[in-house]
């Protein structure tokens, strides 16, 4: 496939030449954009990569990461992107279970996974017996892993570009011209195709923190009229030292996580703007927005016209074409893929609450709750309540003062003696997965040393 042919050359043409279309430090154009997408095309199609290879990707933040995505795109190869924070051995996990064909490194692999370099070296390696693709997905990504190993989940062309035409239609949504902070790493489904492919089609210009430190994070914010991030993301930037304005900032959308009401009130006491929320998920891209922040926190906003939903069972479910999963045999039930997360929808806004994942007390009480009212301690800075089948507990994270004892009786106090969870574990902070989430897989925890297995409720052992 040329070049000029492929599915996304239109994205890539959108905008003027002389345009910016990202910037690091250095801003760098829509021209230089095609012009090294198409260089790279060709070196990657001379070291033997063809239509229809499968290629892992992975390595240094970087311009050049992105050059690489859309080169072999064009070449017509399917993309395995892999988190550039990942473990060697998570790394070979992955690479295991998607055996592709070779494995594009970029950058040296050094402890700075989060610095941003512009340019960096491409090392191409076969991979012998590596499997072609099953499947016409052009892009692989992996599920976060939060509530346990992280699965597959593909896209095709056809459904990324219909996300990024859905995206275009929201009102808000970055236009030509803005810049656009995108503080996640590229290989996380929004900040890929909500970020990069919209600001593409949109001519809108994509700046990247030079590294995941707080000063680097406010400084790409700083000159961003739209922000998006993960919620620790915002909670960085609301307790930003003294002084700090963002002047420009006019948007700013959360996602990826459940957003704290306190870290949504922070924000928009300090800068006067709310955190609006973007709801999606890696097999299904997004699903619901409120861009504006109008719904407020443990909202996931309307579902985004074009984009099919229902609640069963109290679980929202999205309407699918086909199984999104690439390496297994996942059949649909009745065209309908389940997210795994509770909701309910108001009947007068047509929003969508988010009561935590599948799994609930008891008592009926929601996960979220749980989590809210053991935020509002305040010895508490952040926590996480995992359900059932088991008996339910919370993982928190605190201050020295902070003790299990005070904690269950905070809970019964303000949710009663059968909606408490039964075990406590006080931690340092809470474990997260590569890509920042919070973990909310049980036995991940326990081998982890988050917390002791079942037995004394208190401090780790």
């Amino acid at each position: 496939m040329s070049d000029d042919g492929w599915w996304g050359a239109e994205l890539l043409a959108a905008a003027a030449p002389g345009a910016d279309w990202a910037r690091a430090d250095d801003a760098v154009s829509f021209a230089t954009l095609r012009v090294r997408t198409a260089r790279l095309a060709r070196t990657l199609t001379f070291h033997g990569i063809r239509p229809g290879a499968s290629v892992a990707l992975h390595g240094s933040p970087s311009f050049t990461h992105l050059w690489a995505v859309f080169a072999l795109w064009s070449i017509g190869a399917q993309v395995i992107l892999l988190e550039p924070s990942l473990g060697r051995a998570e790394r070979e996990a992955l690479l295991e279970l998607s055996d592709p064909q070779y494995v594009v490194t970029l950058g040296a692999l050094r402890r700075e996974e989060d610095v941003f370099v512009p340019e960096c070296e491409v090392l191409v390696r076969p991979r012998p017996g590596g499997r072609a693709p099953r499947t016409d997905h052009c892009l692989v990504q992996f599920s976060s892993g939060t509530t346990g190993r992280p699965k597959a989940a593909g896209r095709t062309a056809d459904s990324l570009l219909t996300e990024v035409h859905r995206l275009g239609r929201l009102p808000l949504m970055p236009r030509a011209g803005e810049r656009v902070a995108v503080l996640e790493p590229v290989a996380h489904s929004f900040a890929l195709i909500g970020g990069v492919l919209h600001a593409l089609a949109a001519g809108a210009c994509v700046v990247f923190p030079a590294s995941g430190d707080p000063g680097a994070l406010v400084a790409a914010a700083r000159r961003s009229e739209v922000v998006l991030g993960r919620p620790d993301h915002f909670a960085l930037l609301a307790g930003a030292p003294a002084g700090v304005r963002l002047p420009r900032l006019r948007l700013a959308v959360s996602g990826g996580d459940a957003l704290a009401g306190e870290t949504a009130g922070a924000f928009a006491r300090r800068y006067g703007v709310l955190v609006g929320q973007a709801y999606g998920t890696t097999e299904t891209g997004i699903v619901a927005t409120d861009l504006a922040g109008t719904h407020g926190p443990g909202t996931l906003g309307v579902p985004v016209p074009g984009v099919r939903t229902r609640i069963a069972g109290g679980v929202l479910q999205v309407r699918a074409a086909r199984s999104p999963y690439p390496y297994e045999a996942s059949p649909l039930d009745g065209g309908w893929l389940s997210t795994h997360d509770l909701v309910a929808r108001d009947p007068a806004t047509g929003a969508l609450r988010l009561r935590g994942r599948a799994g609930r007390t008891a008592s009926g009480a929601d996960l979220l709750d749980i989590e809210a009212v053991l935020r509002a301690h305040r010895h508490v800075t952040d926590a996480v309540v995992l359900g059932g089948p088991d008996p339910v507990e919370a993982h928190v994270a605190g201050t020295e003062e902070l003790r299990p004892a005070e904690l269950s009786d905070w809970c019964r106090r303000f949710l009663g003696e059968h909606s408490a969870p039964r075990r406590f574990h006080v931690v340092p902070e809470l474990a997260r997965s590569a890509s920042g989430k919070v973990l909310r897989d049980r036995a991940r925890l326990h081998a982890r040393g988050w917390a002791p297995p079942p037995g004394p409720t208190g401090r780790r052992r």
